[in-house]
């Protein structure tokens, strides 16, 4: 078998700064909102609370989603480590859960092909995401997690072998994101990684690029008020000037969705 890396674009980032938890933090949390993400990082470790130590891995990730990070897979462990620390801290905190399923995605998808498959580490990369969504049955972005990890591996493998060997499927990807738009339309992070994840599919597993051409035009008629949302909108945007070419909008998006800054 081809193995390439895992993509869970979700992840974002999910990321990924999506609602706001009502914490100590909301100071490094307008920093993280406004892009000044060395500050806001700084800012919400030091507190040394739940809240503070998930927004840390919260702006460690985003970083990774934009492209950011100067070594993805050496920030994304610190970010998985300041995230266990803060559910150490109260075990029942969302946000904390959250970034440590979106770290460890990252960190699969850095892994090499033949070291993740031998680990079985896209099956327990699952199993984290499953348990956030079960657990948080109410938040979309569990739905969107789930929904981006399916279409990585049809990404990757094929819709055929990404059934057999994994049990994903793209039917099943695109019916979780569209769940999760359904509770929250107006969401840009969701709403680009599921239409980044539809276009990154090979020519015979996605027909047309109708359904993820709708969607960009939908989220530059929006107004993001943060950071990550405007950069992510103007990713979108210059996806629509190179959607007529398959070739050519499939590797822009690739790029997104292996945690390079597109170009």
């Amino acid at each position: 078998m081809m193995w390439i890396r895992y993509s869970l674009g979700m992840f974002a980032s999910l990321v990924f700064a999506l609602a706001s938890f009502a914490s100590d933090a909301s100071n490094p949390r307008v920093k993280l909102m406004q892009g000044e993400y060395a500050a806001a990082f700084a800012e919400a470790e030091k507190l040394k609370t739940a809240d503070g130590q998930a927004l840390a891995a919260e702006v460690l990730l985003t970083e990774i989603m934009l492209g950011r990070a100067k070594k993805n897979k050496k920030q994304a462990r610190l970010a998985r480590k300041i995230a266990l620390q803060a559910f150490e801290i109260d075990p029942d905190h969302q946000n904390a859960r959250l970034q440590y399923a979106i770290a460890d995605g990252f960190i699969t998808r850095e892994t090499s092909n033949v070291s993740a498959w031998m680990k079985r580490l896209p099956q327990k990369t699952h199993a984290i995401v499953k348990d956030y969504r079960d657990d948080f049955p109410d938040d979309p972005r569990g739905d969107a997690l789930l929904g981006a990890w399916h279409l990585a591996i049809a990404r990757k493998a094929g819709d055929k072998n990404a059934i057999k060997w994994f049990d994903a499927s793209i039917a099943d990807g695109r019916s979780l994101f569209l769940a999760a738009r359904a509770e929250q339309p107006k969401d840009v992070v969701i709403g680009l990684n599921y239409a980044f994840s539809l276009l990154a599919l090979g020519d015979d597993d996605l027909k047309d690029t109708e359904e993820a051409r709708l969607i960009l035009i939908d989220l530059a008629s929006m107004r993001p008020e943060d950071h990550l949302g405007k950069t992510l909108q103007a990713y979108g945007r210059e996806a629509l000037t190179r959607i007529e070419d398959r070739d050519e909008v499939r590797d822009y998006v690739g790029m997104f969705l292996d945690g390079d800054m597109p170009e």
